[in-house]
């Protein structure tokens, strides 16, 4: 049985703002993806809308940038962004297992 799927509106908003959160760190896709443990080419097909991102995947990303929003400085940065895009919020239900 494969990963269960995000819902429409929860993966727009990632694939709308996943990369904004990884250049905000200066990451390239390779370092975000080692980060999380896919490939640099499933980050790619994430970025450009063409994969729809697994709920464990989007559990991994969304739980890596929230533990960065804690940081000081680009914590700040981080934070707004997870807040003004709701991933913040996609995260949340996720976590607590609503869809």
């Amino acid at each position: 049985m494969g990963s269960p799927q995000l819902n429409e509106k929860d993966a727009e908003i990632i694939t709308k703002n996943l990369k904004l959160l990884r250049q905000t760190m200066k990451w390239t896709q390779g370092d975000l993806a080692k980060r999380v443990g896919v490939t640099r080419q499933t980050i790619t097909s994430i970025e450009s809308g063409k994969v729809i991102p697994s709920k464990t995947l989007a559990v991994a990303v969304l739980g890596l940038f929230s533990t960065l929003s804690l940081m000081p400085v680009v914590g700040i940065v981080i934070k707004a962004i997870l807040e003004s895009t709701q991933m913040n919020d996609v995260f949340k239900n996720m976590i607590k297992g609503d869809d």
